[in-house]
């Protein structure tokens, strides 16, 4: 009876161990999970910017007036004969 009272009592004593204590146990679950919930919100954010950018890539793909228009916004590029003024405020 004395021995299986000790086996018993080893047996609670490693899985109170690995439950508490080692790599896989709640604690260690719980920080995972955290971390695990963080890269999905990052990921929802990638995944918005990307769509942003792909639809951007398809505008510029498909038309000329919004390359014309991204040239003359960021660029300041003119086409010939015509004169750009910047009206400071």
């Amino acid at each position: 009876m004395n021995k299986i009272i000790l086996a018993l009592s080893f047996f609670l004593i490693v899985l109170i161990y690995k439950f508490t204590l080692s790599d896989n146990s709640y604690f260690n679950y719980n920080v995972l999970k955290d971390q695990v919930k963080n890269i999905k919100e990052e990921n929802m954010i990638f995944s918005e910017k990307i769509e942003v950018l792909e639809a951007e890539i398809r505008n510029l793909e498909t038309g000329q007036v919004v390359i014309e228009e991204k040239a003359r916004s960021e660029l300041g590029l003119t086409k010939e004969n015509e004169t750009f003024y910047q009206i400071l405020k």
